[in-house]
């Protein structure tokens, strides 16, 4: 497989820019790094689609990057594939991603939503092994960052063991377990366990709250019957001592006393009555919510009556008494939920004290009255104390009901941290598995290939290369070993090459386009023809060498390197 004709429609830099390639080597030369590395960018979004940073922030944001001025965002490219070409056509945006395939022979094609790979019959590799075997570059993190030589022993080591423990160059497996980990202590719920025990032992301070409110309760009740019989027995005392014309004495009951003792246990069993915790008034039950749902009624029905083919004067009538409905309705409704009532209905303290000091003057007036009343100052007294106590006692119970609910909301949020730290203690353990795994798939065939290049690329200065287990590199020649670390930085960057393209031959198992990017700028000619060589026979039928680097161009004509040359 191999792409005949670029597209860059609206690509980072690019705009309606064309770009001619051949089966083969083709040079693509530019001096601007950024707009080296979105023609790269590109080739691979064609090939692979383009998105955003993922979750854990793994490698550079492409699609971020590449993101043009305006509202375009796209691109096309000719693939040339089993003797037919096909026109691949992508729309980049992130509110309407697409892709089009057309096969220009049969002109069939397909759409397709969405940000997909091409059909597996022209690009069999999946992204990451593709980014690993078949895009050499110097590994740099952004368009700013360039990786001079003396890096490079460091990121080739990285290079391995990210492609060796996960298969993917950019993802760094400890980077990755550090994130986690750092996820995990921020679940940490023992600030949580520390808070519930505090409110628990608070809690447990307000135990017998409900059994003294009842106790208390019990006794209003019994005070009140107390005061009842009592009344009822004042009642009965009091008379009036009536002389009869025959020298008889007779008692006639003061019934206007009688009624007033009446007020006066009446007013008694409801006078300081139990405190009641204001609640808040329901939505529906607000005046500006009922007038408001009313007129509503009335327009809806006024609308709905004169779309009706009825004449003018019925219609109108229709109106209004569906307005005098609604209005006798909430009046209604107002009265039952007691909007008219005074407020002033149930007896208080003051008409409790008011009627006993009105029967305390009528004793005075009436000498014949044997009437003791200090029992109802008494009881006043008593049942206000009781009120008093049983008040104090309703709000340690809404303190108690306060710190139960937080209770319930602390021992909430701990669970769903006890879940999620559970959660990413799975998925750590899943991770060190997959690791393994993974390694002991991919490293026998990092091992036996990674140096399958080195005595070409370095012409012969060095014959193998060695790893240890924490991925060190070292080069030998006969045996003798030497760090990477200690190579110069000409070497370094020979060696980093040999290591990618022999990673390329342990997994790149399909054709598709090689793309190597500025590593071939400033290299001495032999080294460059040596590297060449690799390159022609790598086992891609296109591959693109993009520089920066002027002399590149006459190098490879002195050296008779058959080439396409293109300026981006």
């Amino acid at each position: 497989m191999y792409l005949s004709k670029l597209l860059l429609k609206a690509y980072g830099q690019f705009n309606s820019r064309e770009v001619e390639l051949k089966e083969g080597i083709n040079l693509v030369y530019n001096k601007d790094r950024s707009k080296r590395r979105s023609f790269r960018d590109f080739i691979v979004s064609m090939l692979y689609g383009s998105y955003g940073r993922s979750l854990f922030g793994i490698g550079e944001d492409v699609h971020g990057e590449r993101k043009p001025y305006g509202n375009d965002y796209k691109g096309a490219m000719y693939v040339n594939e089993d003797g037919k070409t096909y026109l691949v056509e992508r729309t980049f945006l992130t509110g309407a991603p697409k892709t089009s395939v057309l096969d220009l022979a049969s002109g069939k094609q397909e759409d397709s939503k969405g940000m997909n790979p091409l059909p597996e019959h022209m690009v069999a590799l999946d992204r990451s092994t593709y980014k690993t075997g078949l895009v050499i570059d110097d590994d740099a993190s952004s368009d700013e960052e360039v990786i001079d030589d003396a890096l490079l022993a460091d990121r080739t080591r990285s290079f391995i063991k990210n492609v060796t423990e996960t298969g993917c160059a950019d993802i760094d497996f400890d980077a990755s377990i550090e994130y986690l980990r750092e996820m995990k202590n921020k679940k940490n719920a023992q600030p949580m366990v520390r808070r519930l025990n505090e409110l628990t032992r608070r809690i447990d301070t307000y135990e017998s709250v409900d059994k003294d409110i009842d106790g208390i309760e019990d006794e209003i009740k019994k005070l009140d019957e107390d005061f009842a019989i009592e009344a009822a027995k004042r009642k009965r005392v009091a008379r009036r001592m009536i002389q009869n014309e025959d020298g008889s004495v007779t008692y006639e009951v003061d019934k206007e006393l009688n009624k007033k003792i009446d007020m006066l246990a009446e007013t008694g069993q409801d006078m300081m009555s139990k405190p009641k915790e204001k609640g808040e008034v329901k939505f529906t039950d607000r005046l500006p919510v009922i007038f408001g749902m009313g007129l509503l009624i009335i327009i809806i029905v006024a609308a709905v009556v004169f779309m009706l083919p009825f004449e003018g004067p019925v219609k109108k009538l229709f109106v209004i008494f569906t307005v005098i409905f609604v209005i006798f309705t909430i009046v209604d409704g107002l009265r039952i939920n007691g909007f008219f009532d005074s407020g002033d209905i149930t007896p208080t303290d003051e008409d409790f004290k008011m009627v006993l000091q009105e029967i305390e003057e009528e004793k005075e007036e009436k000498e014949a009255i044997e009437f003791d009343m200090t029992f109802a100052k008494e009881y006043a007294e008593q049942k206000e104390a009781l009120r008093n106590k049983e008040s104090a006692l309703l709000d340690k119970r809404r303190e108690r009901n306060q710190l139960q609910a937080e209770f319930n909301t602390v021992f909430k949020k701990k669970s769903e941290l006890e879940d999620e730290s559970y959660a990413i203690t799975a998925a750590m353990n899943q991770l060190i598995a997959e690791r393994d795994r993974m390694k002991a798939e991919r490293l026998p065939k990092v091992t036996a290939h990674i140096g399958d290049h080195i005595s070409e690329i370095t012409g012969g200065r060095f014959d193998d290369i060695r790893l240890d287990r924490d991925y060190n590199i070292s080069v030998s020649k006969g045996g003798v070993l030497s760090e990477m670390s200690e190579l110069s930085d000409s070497d370094k960057r020979l060696v980093y090459l040999a290591v990618r393209f022999g990673l390329s031959e342990a997994f790149v198992t399909s054709d598709a386009p090689l793309i190597v990017l500025d590593m071939l700028d400033g290299m001495g000619r032999e080294a460059a023809a040596n590297v060449m060589k690799v390159i022609s026979r790598a086992r891609s039928r296109q591959q693109v060498v993009i520089t920066s680097d002027p002399d590149l161009k006459g190098m490879l004509e002195y050296l008779g390197v058959s080439f396409n040359y293109a300026e981006i």
